[in-house]
């Protein structure tokens, strides 16, 4: 089973497989994304502002939430951001780069 992610601030559009991360599929499907540390989850680099369709990402993981936290401050986890690395795909969603690049 596929998922489409829409880049809604750059036009495009790419599938995911079922339970495959934001990142790799953004990278699969040719879209150029930001992700120093490899996708380890040790930088935030790679984040992306869910648009649409939160509730079909994976839970977010103590280990995302202290690196956002590290990198962002707490606030960050109360907005519609994800390390893109660390949220796998379970439906349709709707992303864009967040206004800090």
């Amino acid at each position: 089973m596929t998922h489409k992610i829409e880049v809604v601030d750059r036009d495009e559009v790419v599938e995911a497989e079922d339970g495959q991360d934001i990142l790799q599929a953004l990278l699969h499907g040719g879209v150029e994304w930001m992700h120093a540390c490899g996708g380890f989850c040790n930088c935030t680099t790679c984040r992306v502002k869910v648009e649409e369709g939160m509730e079909n990402l994976s839970e977010m993981q103590e280990d995302e939430k202290n690196t956002l936290r590290r990198f962002q401050g707490e606030e960050v986890l109360e907005g519609p951001f994800r390390l893109s690395c660390q949220a796998d795909v379970h439906g349709d969603i709707k992303i864009s780069e967040p206004e800090w690049y």
